[in-house]
Protein backbone atom coordinates (compact mmCIF):
# COMPACT_ATOMS: atom_id res chain seq x y z
CA UNK A 1 0.00 0.00 0.00
CA UNK A 2 1.29 3.48 -0.79
CA UNK A 3 0.52 6.76 0.88
CA UNK A 4 0.28 10.28 -0.48
CA UNK A 5 1.95 13.07 1.43
CA UNK A 6 -0.31 16.10 1.62
CA UNK A 7 2.14 18.25 3.55
CA UNK A 8 4.46 18.92 0.60
CA UNK A 9 3.94 20.00 -2.98
CA UNK A 10 6.57 19.99 -5.69
CA UNK A 11 7.03 22.64 -8.39
CA UNK A 12 5.22 20.68 -11.10
CA UNK A 13 2.16 20.27 -8.87
CA UNK A 14 2.26 23.96 -8.00
CA UNK A 15 2.51 24.93 -11.66
CA UNK A 16 -0.39 22.62 -12.57
CA UNK A 17 -2.61 24.17 -9.91
CA UNK A 18 -1.63 27.70 -10.96
CA UNK A 19 -2.66 26.86 -14.53
CA UNK A 20 -5.90 25.37 -13.26
CA UNK A 21 -6.64 28.56 -11.29
CA UNK A 22 -5.96 30.57 -14.45
CA UNK A 23 -8.33 28.39 -16.47
CA UNK A 24 -11.06 28.60 -13.83
CA UNK A 25 -10.75 32.40 -13.85
CA UNK A 26 -10.64 32.52 -17.65
CA UNK A 27 -13.85 30.51 -17.96
CA UNK A 28 -15.73 32.32 -15.18
CA UNK A 29 -15.52 29.52 -12.61
CA UNK A 30 -14.70 32.06 -9.93
CA UNK A 31 -15.77 30.01 -6.91
CA UNK A 32 -13.64 27.07 -8.07
CA UNK A 33 -10.65 29.37 -8.63
CA UNK A 34 -11.18 30.89 -5.19
CA UNK A 35 -11.32 27.47 -3.47
CA UNK A 36 -8.22 26.23 -5.27
CA UNK A 37 -6.29 29.45 -4.59
CA UNK A 38 -7.15 29.12 -0.89
CA UNK A 39 -5.59 25.67 -0.87
CA UNK A 40 -2.52 26.78 -2.81
CA UNK A 41 -1.87 29.76 -0.55
CA UNK A 42 -1.77 27.36 2.41
CA UNK A 43 1.22 25.63 0.81
CA UNK A 44 2.89 28.80 -0.49
CA UNK A 45 1.96 31.71 1.80
CA UNK A 46 5.05 33.68 0.76
CA UNK A 47 4.26 33.58 -2.99
CA UNK A 48 2.99 37.01 -4.01
CA UNK A 49 1.52 35.82 -7.33
CA UNK A 50 -0.57 33.17 -5.57
CA UNK A 51 -1.77 35.72 -3.01
CA UNK A 52 -2.71 38.14 -5.80
CA UNK A 53 -4.48 35.32 -7.65
CA UNK A 54 -6.41 34.59 -4.47
CA UNK A 55 -7.27 38.29 -4.20
CA UNK A 56 -8.65 38.38 -7.73
CA UNK A 57 -10.55 35.11 -7.35
CA UNK A 58 -12.10 36.30 -4.07
CA UNK A 59 -13.06 39.59 -5.66
CA UNK A 60 -14.71 37.85 -8.62
CA UNK A 61 -16.48 35.47 -6.19
CA UNK A 62 -18.10 38.50 -4.52
CA UNK A 63 -16.19 38.05 -1.27
CA UNK A 64 -14.44 41.43 -0.93
CA UNK A 65 -13.55 40.81 2.73
CA UNK A 66 -11.57 37.69 1.73
CA UNK A 67 -10.06 39.64 -1.16
CA UNK A 68 -8.92 42.38 1.22
CA UNK A 69 -7.41 39.81 3.58
CA UNK A 70 -5.47 38.17 0.72
CA UNK A 71 -4.38 41.59 -0.51
CA UNK A 72 -3.08 42.49 2.94
CA UNK A 73 -1.12 39.23 2.98
CA UNK A 74 0.41 40.09 -0.39
CA UNK A 75 1.24 43.67 0.60
CA UNK A 76 4.42 42.89 2.54
CA UNK A 77 5.66 40.15 0.20
CA UNK A 78 8.43 40.89 -2.27
CA UNK A 79 7.03 41.56 -5.75
CA UNK A 80 8.41 42.33 -9.18
CA UNK A 81 7.66 45.75 -10.61
CA UNK A 82 4.85 44.30 -12.74
CA UNK A 83 3.29 42.46 -9.78
CA UNK A 84 3.56 45.64 -7.74
CA UNK A 85 1.50 47.44 -10.39
CA UNK A 86 -1.02 44.59 -10.35
CA UNK A 87 -1.17 44.89 -6.57
CA UNK A 88 -2.30 48.53 -6.79
CA UNK A 89 -4.89 47.80 -9.48
CA UNK A 90 -6.33 44.97 -7.37
CA UNK A 91 -6.20 47.14 -4.26
CA UNK A 92 -8.21 49.75 -6.10
CA UNK A 93 -10.80 47.19 -7.23
CA UNK A 94 -11.12 45.61 -3.78
CA UNK A 95 -11.53 48.94 -2.01
CA UNK A 96 -14.04 50.08 -4.62
CA UNK A 97 -16.05 46.89 -4.11
CA UNK A 98 -16.10 47.62 -0.38
CA UNK A 99 -17.39 51.15 -0.96
CA UNK A 100 -14.13 52.80 0.07
CA UNK A 101 -14.04 55.10 -2.96
CA UNK A 102 -11.43 57.62 -1.78
CA UNK A 103 -8.92 54.90 -0.90
CA UNK A 104 -9.68 53.10 -4.17
CA UNK A 105 -8.95 56.25 -6.18
CA UNK A 106 -5.74 56.77 -4.24
CA UNK A 107 -4.55 53.23 -5.01
CA UNK A 108 -5.39 53.64 -8.70
CA UNK A 109 -3.66 57.02 -8.80
CA UNK A 110 -0.57 55.33 -7.37
CA UNK A 111 -0.76 52.72 -10.15
CA UNK A 112 -1.07 55.46 -12.78
CA UNK A 113 1.97 57.19 -11.31
CA UNK A 114 3.97 53.98 -11.66
CA UNK A 115 2.82 53.64 -15.28
CA UNK A 116 3.75 57.25 -16.03
CA UNK A 117 7.18 56.76 -14.50
CA UNK A 118 7.74 53.70 -16.71
CA UNK A 119 6.62 55.64 -19.77
CA UNK A 120 8.96 58.53 -18.99
CA UNK A 121 11.81 56.11 -18.50
CA UNK A 122 11.03 54.39 -21.81
CA UNK A 123 11.00 57.74 -23.62
CA UNK A 124 14.21 58.93 -21.95
CA UNK A 125 16.09 55.68 -22.53
CA UNK A 126 14.70 53.97 -25.64
CA UNK A 127 16.01 50.53 -26.42
CA UNK A 128 18.22 50.48 -29.46
CA UNK A 129 16.72 48.61 -32.40
CA UNK A 130 20.00 48.33 -34.23
CA UNK A 131 22.43 45.57 -33.55
CA UNK A 132 25.80 46.66 -32.18
CA UNK A 133 28.69 46.27 -34.59
CA UNK A 134 31.02 43.43 -33.80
Amino acid sequence: MFSVRMDVMDDSQKEFLEILIYLFLRYNKFDDAFALALILVEYFPEDSLINLSLTFAALKSNTPDAALQALQSAESLPKSKELDKLFFVLKSKVLWAMGRDVEARSAYTHFLGMQEQDLRLAIACPKSKTKPKS
